[in-house]
């Protein structure tokens, strides 16, 4: 028989204390950054970027960023995996495991 079921680690993690719109807002500034060089944007890259949410640029919470980043987190990794945008990579990974 398996662990007593108070002795199982508990996988669920509350959201507080988590800054989910910071962690998407770093994937985003990331994005924007790696996109620079055309060599890794195209007309995808193009479409995400017209959807960032004003609430970034005003640098205001909002659940649309954390949306986003959350709707195209294999996108995402894949193109800081890509380009080598090894921060890219690092903050796509903590925002996908602590807040999508």
């Amino acid at each position: 028989m398996g662990k007593h079921d108070a002795e199982v680690e508990d996988r669920y993690v509350s959201f507080m204390n988590i800054d989910c719109y910071k962690h998407a807002s770093e994937v985003i500034d990331c994005v924007i950054e790696v996109t620079k060089d055309e060599r890794y944007n195209n007309p995808f890259w193009d479409a995400f970027k017209a959807k960032i949410p004003q609430a970034y640029y005003d640098k205001a919470p909002d659940e649309k960023v954390l949306y986003l980043v959350c709707a195209s987190v294999f996108y995402l990794e894949d193109l800081f995996e890509e380009s080598a945008h090894a921060r890219g990579l690092e903050i796509m990974q903590k925002c996908e495991y602590d807040c999508c």
